[in-house]
C-alpha cells in the first residue's frame, strides 16, 4: 500500500526508535528510582502533546482527498460524531468507556496491520483480535495499579470492576490463542511472510515487556507514540508527498500545527475547569473522555483512509 519496501523495513524502524525509548526511560528510572505519578503523567503528557494528538490533527485532508464532501459537512459530521459520544459519556460512562476501549483496539489493530494487503473479508477479524490482544495485555499486566489508581477518584471508581473482573484474564488468554492462530493463518495464505510474522512476534514481545516493566501511563505512552502515533505520521506524510507535489518534512509540521494547537488549547481549558472544580469531574476522568470523543471520530477517518486504494 505504501510501496514497495516491505513492511518488515519499517517495521524494524518502529521497533528500533521504541527500543531506545525504553532503553531511555529504563535508565531514568534506574537513575531517579521510582517516578512518582506526577512525574509520570508530565513525562507522558509531553511525549503525547508533541507527537500523540498530532497523528489525528490531519483528519480533515485525509478525509476530504478521498471523499466527495464539503469542508463544512465534514467538519459538522466529525464533531457531531464526537458530541454524541460526550452526551453517550455523561449518561452512560461505564458502556462508554467499554466502547472506548473496543473503538481503541479496533484502531490500533487497523493502524498496525495497515502497511499488509489483507484482500479477504476477514480482515476486520485481524484487527479487533491484535487490538483485543493488545489492550487486554494492558489490563491484564497492570489490573492492581488500575485498580488502585481509578478507586482514588469519586468518578472513576466505577471501572474498577473491568479491571478485577476475570474477563480480562480470559480476554487475555483467548486473543493470544487467537492471535497465534491468526498469525499462522496469514502466512499460510501468504498475506505475510515467515520473516513479517517473527517481527511481528517480536515487536509485540517489546511492547509486552514495556506493559509489564513500567506503570500503565509510561508504558502506554511509549507504544501510542513510538509505535502507533509514528507510524500513522508516517503513514500520512508518504500520501501527502503522492498528492500533493510541494510536501516535504516542513511543510508537513506545518500542516499539523493548526489543528494540533486547537486540541492543545481545547484540552487545556477543560482540564483547567476541572482542576479548578468549575465542573465536577476528576481530571483523570475529564481526560480520559477528551480522549475517547477524539479518537472516534479519528478512527473511523483513519478507517476510510486506509479502506481506500491511493
Amino acid at each position: 500500500m505504501w510501496g514497495v519496501v516491505r513492511p518488515t523495513f519499517f517495521m524494524n524502524v518502529f521497533s528500533f526508535i521504541y527500543l531506545i525509548s525504553i532503553f531511555i526511560i529504563f535508565n531514568i528510572y534506574a537513575t531517579f528510582g521510582e517516578i512518582d505519578f506526577k512525574n509520570q503523567v508530565l513525562i507522558s503528557s509531553s511525549l503525547i502533546i508533541l507527537f500523540g494528538i498530532p497523528h489525528g490533527s490531519l483528519d480533515n485532508i485525509l478525509f476530504l482527498s478521498k471523499n466527495k464532501i464539503s469542508v463544512f459537512s465534514f467538519y459538522f459530521i466529525y464533531l457531531l460524531i464526537a458530541f454524541i459520544y460526550l452526551i453517550a459519556w455523561i449518561w452512560w460512562p461505564y458502556h462508554s468507556f467499554i466502547l472506548f476501549l473496543i473503538i481503541s483496539a479496533y484502531h490500533f489493530g487497523e493502524s498496525h496491520f495497515s502497511d499488509y494487503k489483507l484482500d479477504f473479508k476477514a480482515k476486520n477479524f485481524v484487527f479487533i483480535v491484535w487490538g483485543l490482544f493488545l489492550m487486554s495485555s494492558l489490563l491484564y499486566l497492570n489490573s492492581s495499579e488500575l485498580i488502585e489508581t481509578t478507586q482514588f477518584f469519586f468518578d472513576t471508581k466505577q471501572f474498577s470492576s473491568i479491571y478485577s473482573d476475570k474477563i480480562i484474564s480470559y480476554l487475555f488468554h483467548g486473543s493470544l490463542f487467537l492471535t497465534i492462530i491468526m498469525l499462522s493463518f496469514l502466512v499460510y495464505k501468504k498475506f505475510i511472510s515467515t520473516e513479517e510474522m517473527f517481527s511481528e512476534i517480536f515487536q509485540y514481545f517489546l511492547i509486552f515487556i514495556t506493559f509489564y516493566l513500567f506503570p500503565i501511563i509510561i508504558g502506554f505512552t511509549l507504544y501510542f507514540v513510538f509505535i502507533h502515533s509514528f507510524r500513522s505520521l508516517y503513514h500520512e506524510f508518504i500520501y501527502l508527498k503522492k498528492i500533493k507535489k510541494n510536501i516535504n518534512f516542513f511543510n508537513f509540521i506545518k500542516l499539523l500545527i493548526p489543528h494540533s494547537i486547537a486540541a492543545y488549547f481545547f484540552t487545556f481549558l477543560i482540564c483547567y475547569a476541572s482542576f479548578n472544580n468549575y465542573i465536577n469531574i476528576s481530571l483523570p476522568m475529564v481526560i480520559l473522555i477528551i480522549v475517547s470523543v477524539i479518537t472516534l471520530p479519528h478512527a473511523l477517518v483513519m478507517s476510510n483512509f486506509y479502506n481506500q486504494k491511493n
